[in-house]
């Protein structure tokens, strides 16, 4: 992980380093909890990675998505979570999708939003409990002091889902419109 990640200085640095990871050049970021590179790498999410390697160079940094699927007792609706700097224009922008007929979440709800079940019981979900107080340092350790520091003080939390279950073609070229927009 090293020297990539502590270099970071700011949210910007973070969702280059994200890119970078997610385009295979960077081995892991600081919260990832599983092999060097993401599921994306080698399941059937391979399609979201330019969306997600373009939110991260926009300043969005991506900590989680899936796709929408359905089958073989499970159902999951199309998801991305990361953070955004709360005076990068792109935070007005990924909240304007609200009204696009995505659900949009700032900050970490009180209710819980179920985005994958198995066999009819909740999998992966969002909200519901609270994050630990050291939840960002923790989830972000061994970057730079500077992009910890902008993190707590700067960083929206946004988690944006489609609420129909399995579909999956409603949400990223949402995100495409809004990153294409923001580099013009």
């Amino acid at each position: 992980m090293g020297t990539v990640w502590h270099g970071a200085c700011t949210i910007g640095d973070l969702g280059q380093n994200m890119a970078d990871w997610l385009e295979g050049r960077v081995p892991s970021w600081p919260g990832y909890l599983a092999d060097e590179f993401g599921d994306e790498e080698t399941d059937g999410a391979r399609h979201l990675v330019p969306t997600m390697v373009a939110l991260n160079r926009a300043g969005f940094v991506t900590t989680g998505s899936q796709p929408g699927e359905t089958g073989g007792g499970y159902r999951q609706r199309a998801w991305v979570e990361g953070v955004v700097h709360d005076h990068n224009p792109l935070l007005g922008r990924l909240l304007g999708l609200h009204g696009q007929g995505l659900t949009v979440i700032r900050g970490w709800p009180e209710k819980q939003h179920v985005l994958t079940e198995g066999n009819g019981r909740p999998y992966t979900t969002v909200g519901g409990w609270r994050w630990r107080r050291d939840y960002i340092h923790s989830n972000w350790r061994g970057i730079g002091h500077r992009a910890l520091r902008e993190l707590r003080q700067h960083g929206a939390v946004i988690n944006i889902y489609d609420p129909v279950w399995g579909r999956d073609d409603r949400l990223w070229p949402a995100l495409d419109a809004l990153t294409t927009a923001a580099t013009r």
